[in-house]
């Protein structure tokens, strides 16, 4: 009780050099309701004010950015975890994985019509393993046809659409087809349309019996359902 005075003094000073209750509480071991009392006459500046609500604001948004990056933390953690389980309950592919990988595959991207083997995607990674299971059947690259299919509003890129495909595939634009454009124009606005480069359509000629194969395979899994 001795040094209250002397507590109440120095918070009179701190308060009026801007300092608000809580940092004059912790600064002087004294509860904030204390405080409160001793410095309730004292008028605070504008600026003085300004500085305690960016003080309050900066706060909380330390404070968000602190529980953000523990909920990222977190989240790093689970997703780390489950990639490590689904890599070890899925093991190592086998060349049988592939083919039968590759039947799925045809079943939802590939052509069932006219009794020619086709494919088509947008996605660089499904065009690959497509191209990929077309090697195992057997079928060499010299047989495949390309072809580009592309917004109208993109017809100025064509040719970087098809050297970005020719890079993808590893097939030179010998192979491709003239391209195809599709003439209704986007309403939506992309955010990166550079990174737009169509949809690839891949044709096997003389792949006839493989054709008929693969929709027998096709049948197969789905006598299982």
């Amino acid at each position: 009780m001795i040094r209250k005075p002397l507590e109440k003094a120095k918070a009179l000073e701190l308060r009026n050099k801007g300092f608000s209750i809580k940092e004059i509480g912790t600064m002087l071991d004294v509860s904030s309701s204390t405080v409160s009392l001793w410095v309730r006459h004292i008028q605070l500046s504008p600026t003085q004010r300004d500085r305690l609500v960016k003080k309050v604001f900066d706060t909380l948004q330390q404070g968000r950015i602190k529980a953000q990056a523990i909920q990222k933390q977190a989240r790093d953690k689970r997703l780390n975890r489950l990639t490590k389980e689904a890599e070890k309950e899925l093991g190592t592919l086998s060349g049988r994985d592939l083919f039968v990988a590759g039947i799925f595959l045809y079943w939802a991207e590939g052509f069932k019509k006219d009794n020619r083997l086709g494919f088509a995607n947008s996605d660089p990674t499904m065009i690959k393993l497509f191209l990929k299971w077309l090697e195992v059947a057997g079928v060499p690259k010299s047989t495949l046809r390309l072809r580009v299919g592309l917004n109208i509003s993109h017809k100025g890129r064509i040719e970087e659409v098809q050297k970005y495909w020719e890079a993808q595939t590893g097939i030179p634009q010998s192979q491709f087809q003239k391209p195809f454009f599709q003439k209704f124009i986007w309403k939506k606005e992309y955010a990166e349309p550079r990174n737009y480069f169509g949809v690839l359509r891949i044709r096997a000629n003389g792949q006839g019996d493989l054709f008929v194969k693969i929709q027998a395979w096709i049948k197969q899994i789905q006598d299982m359902v």
